[in-house]
């Protein structure tokens, strides 16, 4: 029997989309993310979402797309020297139609799948987003189904203005909680949320039947 045809190809793997450092996001649209700020407040590199001074679509370890910018082996949104974390896929989705009351999820999802530093079992990421999305945390469902804020301190993560942006640093082990694929095998995956909640809501967890914080 003749082979099946080829699979239309989509739009990431086009030959005119290149994807220079193969993190899954082609290189015009990781050019479109916003710059920081420089100290003296005029306007950054376009395309350098994380400020270092290279495009994001020269760096396996950043990726890009028009509302973020997604920094593996990050510290303070920079790239921890020598790590040689790899991104490979940066997705986004829509936000899920249950949310909890009070619950605002601007851009959807952002799931992304990252290749750890060798010997490394946890790894730490930085989200650049826009303040004017006005998140405060990068949401996470645990294993109740409660979403929980992984740029927060009880889970060593944190939020921070950074050169006109808001930065989300937080941290993920492999094969952990957080880890949807619920394995030690130097990949991580979170399909996770640059979101927003009030946090009068987010105290009541414990009892949060009456605040429809669970599901």
């Amino acid at each position: 029997s003749p082979p099946p045809p080829p699979p239309a190809p989509d739009a990431s793997n086009a030959p005119d989309a290149p994807d220079s450092d193969r993190d899954g996001v082609p290189n015009d649209q990781e050019d479109q993310a916003a710059g920081l700020l420089r100290p003296d407040g005029s306007a950054g590199l376009s395309g350098d979402g994380n400020g270092d001074g290279i495009k994001d679509s020269q760096q396996a370890a950043v990726a890009s797309t028009r509302d973020l910018t997604l920094v593996a082996g990050s510290q303070n949104g920079k790239l921890i020297p020598d790590s040689n974390a790899r991104i490979t896929e940066l997705v986004r989705n829509d936000a899920p139609a249950n949310l909890p009351k009070g619950m605002e999820m601007p851009i959807g999802l952002t799931s992304f799948k990252v290749s750890l530093a060798e010997g490394r079992s946890t790894e730490s990421f930085s989200l650049y987003a826009d303040p004017a999305l006005g998140a405060n945390g990068y949401w996470v469902k645990d294993s109740t189904g409660t979403w929980v804020n992984l740029a927060s301190e009880p889970y060593g993560g944190k939020v921070a203005s950074e050169g006109g942006r808001t930065r989300l640093d937080f941290q993920i082990q492999d094969g952990g909680e957080y880890d949807a694929d619920g394995q030690v095998n130097g990949s991580i995956t979170t399909p996770g949320a640059v979101a927003k909640m009030p946090l009068s809501i987010v105290g009541q967890a414990s009892d949060a039947h009456s605040s429809g914080f669970w599901y």
